[in-house]
């Protein structure tokens, strides 16, 4: 693998041994009193567990891929890619070991279930109380992850404090205080989801932006993004894995000169960084992509386009495709979903994209006209 999933020195040896298909080298890793469940039947002691090994690659042939590993109190849990000649090949399998020194003391290998492909992931969303940031949020936590959110206020719907950091990640203070946060609470960090971004400049273009203009998109498109990263890659790397999620912006690509010149600007500086970002630490295990929407009718733009339509008489849908005519029009004639992002982001951010890496994956509705 070129981007291999750093383990425990045991673990490593098992997976090795395993798929070298040495049922000798497998019950050495093992202590002496050691428990294997697989397939719902247990087995007790090195011996029992050399027998098993042994069966297994007598029946069949099986090489076993780590993916992404999470540290628990005493082992950690990896999921694995098998394939093989066994039935429901291939199949991801999650690898729950104890550790005893230098040996596994318990082993449990159970089949992934589909519904929780972010079961006890640690993820941070920025951005995350509405909008694309709050539909990843959901669609995450819908998966098993465990997802906390930043914004620089809470939203008056929050049910659990505890999955929500206040913080102004425009700042250096609340970058830091976001990164701190996270790490304390969650024990760690295996997805980072970068979604806070936008504009507040006025339009009139380029003329009318005075450096203060410049200086807020750039902290809260590029910069949030550097300062957190910073902080949180070390436990990445520490652990050989993780996955960062960067999202950009189809502006990036058409600039709308008149009004958006600075945000567009950053956001083609938070790409260029993030490509720089994956060359840097693909090689530790740490996965780096970008996310880069269209138009997308989150609530926000949805009430925009009804004050359009109220004002000029033409209704909602002649306010939405007058909108969208006016970014560049969108081919498949309405706007994203901010579910739709969300499950890119979901998919990007899985083991099933385990081989996607500095890249960039728009999301657009076909507005983008070049290849």
């Amino acid at each position: 693998m070129s981007m291999s999933v750093k383990l425990p020195p045991p673990i490593s040896r098992y997976f090795q041994s395993a798929n070298a298909r040495s049922a000798d080298a497998i019950a050495d890793v093992f202590a002496a009193d050691a428990h294997v469940r697989d397939e719902g039947r247990d087995h007790h002691g090195r011996e029992a567990v050399r027998a098993w090994a042994d069966d297994a690659q007598n029946r069949y042939r099986v090489h076993a891929e780590p993916l992404s590993l999470l540290p628990e109190p005493e082992g950690c849990l990896v999921t694995a890619h098998v394939t093989g000649d066994f039935p429901g090949s291939p199949a991801d399998l999650h690898y729950r070991f104890r550790l005893s020194g230098e040996q596994i003391a318990d082993l449990a290998i159970t089949l992934r279930p589909a519904h929780a492909e972010f079961a006890d992931r640690r993820v941070l969303v920025t951005g995350g109380t509405q909008g694309i940031g709050a539909a990843i949020a959901r669609r995450l936590a819908k998966a098993g992850a465990n997802v906390l959110t930043t914004a620089r206020k809470a939203p008056d719907d929050l049910e659990d404090p505890g999955t929500f950091i206040a913080a102004d990640l425009a700042t250096p203070e609340g970058a830091a205080q976001a990164a701190e946060t996270t790490l304390r609470r969650l024990g760690g960090i295996d997805l980072v989801v970068h979604n806070v971004g936008g504009s507040s400049a006025p339009g009139g273009g380029s003329a009318a932006l005075t450096d203060d203009h410049w200086a807020q998109a750039l902290n809260i498109n590029l910069m949030s993004a550097v300062r957190l990263d910073r902080a949180l890659l070390p436990a990445m790397i520490d652990q050989g894995y993780g996955v960062i999620v960067h999202v950009s912006s189809i502006q990036r690509l058409l600039p709308l000169y008149e009004s958006t010149i600075a945000y567009a600007s950053a956001k083609a500086a938070l790409s260029t960084y993030s490509k720089a970002l994956s060359n840097e630490v693909g090689p530790k295990g740490v996965r780096v992509v970008r996310v880069s929407p269209g138009f997308t009718e989150t609530d926000a733009a949805s009430r925009l386009i009804e004050r359009l339509a109220e004002a000029d008489g033409s209704g909602t849908d002649g306010a939405r495709q007058a909108l969208m005519r006016s970014l560049g029009g969108i081919p498949i004639g309405r706007p994203n979903r901010p579910e739709e992002v969300a499950d890119l982001v979901a998919f990007l951010a899985s083991d099933r994209a385990g081989s996607l890496h500095g890249a960039e994956y728009l999301i657009d509705g076909g507005t983008v006209p070049t290849v």
